[in-house]
C-alpha cells in the first residue's frame, strides 16, 4: 500500500487551514526602538513576566537593525509564510540568527508560549533563545547562528562541493538529539513535547554539534494523564506518529517516533518522503520496516559511507530506529532507554 492510499484510509483529522500571512515591504523594519504603550498593555502575561526575569535578554530594535545591516536582503537566510530570518553580527562580534514574525492577535499568544518554553530549557543540544524584541507589529526572536546549517541540508541538500556527513558526525547527532529529548521528557518539570522533531529542525554548529531548534509547536506535557488530545494535528508529514495523525493523541512518544525517522535518515541518507520520481521509495518508514525486521542492515545504509563506519554503532542505531518507529505508542521505548541503547548501556 502506498502512503497516499494509507492516508486516504485514515479518519479525517485534517486541521483547519489558518489564514495566510506574509511579511511584506510595508513591515516596519525601519521603525524606532520604542514600543508603544498600547502594545505593551496587550503583551501576554507570559512575556511580561519574562521581561522581569533573567531567562532571556531584551534586544532593542535599533541593535538588531544595526546587526543585520538594516535587515538587508544580503543577510536574509530563510523565509516562511509568516516570518523572515536574517543573519546578524552583534557589537561583540557574535553571530546571530534574527527571526522576524508578523504580528497578529493570534501570534501574540503563540510567540509568548514558544518563548516561555524555550527560555526555560538549558541543554547543550537545544538551541538557546538569546532574547527577543517587539516593535510595533513585528515580533523578533534572536538565536545563535548555525554556520553548518540544518541536518536536512547536509543530508539531502544539493549544494555543490558539500561533503557527505561522516558516520562519526551522524552518530554524534543521534546521541546528542536523543539526550536533548530525554532532558525535555524526563528531566524538565513539567515535561516538554517538541511535536516537530525533524532533520530541518536540527541545526549544526561549526563543530557539527547538533542543536534541536524551532519550538513553535512545543507543548508542556501532561503530568496527571498519559496523553493529551487535540483536534488539530500539526507537524510534518513523514514524521507523524500514527496515534497522533489518526486520533490526535499527544504524548512524549510522538517525539520518540519522529526521532526514529531521523535515525532512518541518518542511516540511509534518504528523505522521510521520497520524491515523485523516486519510484522505489515513497515513505522512508514503510521502505525501512521490512529491512529492519529481516536484519538487512547493509541494504539500509547510505552507500556514500563506503564501508567507513563503526559496525557496533550502526547496529545500535538500527535497533534504536526499529524500536522508535513501533506503531503502538505503548510499546515504544522512552528516550532515556534510547540514550542508553545508543551509548551501549543496557536498559
Amino acid at each position: 500500500m502506498s502512503v497516499v492510499q494509507w492516508v486516504m484510509n485514515l479518519p479525517d483529522r485534517s486541521p483547519q487551514q489558518s489564514p495566510q500571512c506574509s511579511i511584506t515591504k510595508e513591515t516596519p523594519f525601519e521603525g524606532g526602538n520604542k514600543t508603544s504603550s498600547s502594545a505593551l498593555d496587550e503583551l501576554p502575561k507570559e512575556l511580561k513576566s519574562l521581561l522581569k526575569t533573567n531567562r532571556c535578554r531584551w534586544f532593542s530594535h535599533e541593535v538588531l537593525k544595526t546587526s543585520t545591516s538594516n535587515f538587508s536582503s544580503e543577510n536574509l537566510i530563510g523565509k516562511g509564510g509568516c516570518n523572515l530570518v536574517f543573519q546578524g553580527t552583534l557589537s561583540d562580534g557574535k553571530k546571530v540568527a534574527v527571526k522576524l514574525m508578523k504580528l497578529s492577535k493570534a501570534t501574540w499568544k503563540d510567540f509568548a508560549h514558544e518563548v516561555d518554553i524555550i527560555s526555560s530549557l538549558k541543554h547543550e543540544h537545544i538551541m538557546p533563545l538569546l532574547g527577543f524584541c517587539f516593535e510595533e507589529n513585528v515580533l523578533i526572536s534572536v538565536y545563535d547562528f548555525s554556520p553548518k546549517g540544518s541536518l536536512e541540508e547536509n543530508l539531502h541538500g544539493k549544494t555543490k562541493g558539500k561533503s557527505v556527513l561522516s558516520w562519526e558526525v551522524r552518530f554524534n547527532v543521534a546521541v546528542g538529539i536523543a539526550e536533548a529529548l530525554n532532558y525535555m521528557h524526563n528531566e524538565c518539570s513539567p515535561p516538554v513535547i517538541h511535536r516537530d522533531v525533524k532533520s530541518s529542525n536540527i541545526l549544526l554548529t561549526k563543530e557539527f554539534k547538533p542543536q534541536l531548534s524551532d519550538f513553535g509547536l512545543a507543548l508542556w506535557g501532561p503530568t496527571t494523564t498519559s496523553f493529551l488530545t487535540e483536534c488539530d494535528v500539526v507537524g510534518t508529514f513523514g514524521y507523524l506518529a500514527p496515534e497522533y495523525f489518526m486520533y490526535g493523541k499527544i504524548s512524549d512518544k510522538i517525539d520518540v517516533y519522529a526521532f526514529g525517522v531521523v535515525l532512518l535518515e541518518l542511516l540511509s541518507g534518504k528523505k522521510p518522503i521520497g520524491s515523485e520520481t523516486d519510484k522505489e521509495q515513497e515513505s522512508l518508514v514503510m521502505w525501512a520496516k521490512p529491512k529492519l525486521e529481516s536484519g538487512d542492515v547493509q541494504d539500509i545504509l547510505d552507500p556514500n559511507f563506503d564501508g567507513k563506519c563503526d559496525e557496533i554503532q550502526v547496529l545500535r542505531m538500527v535497533h534504536s530506529a526499529k524500536l522508535c518507529i513501533t506503531r503502538s505508542a505503548s510499546l515504544r521505548p522512552k528516550m532515556s532507554e534510547i540514550v542508553k541503547l545508543l551509548k551501549g548501556d543496557s536498559f
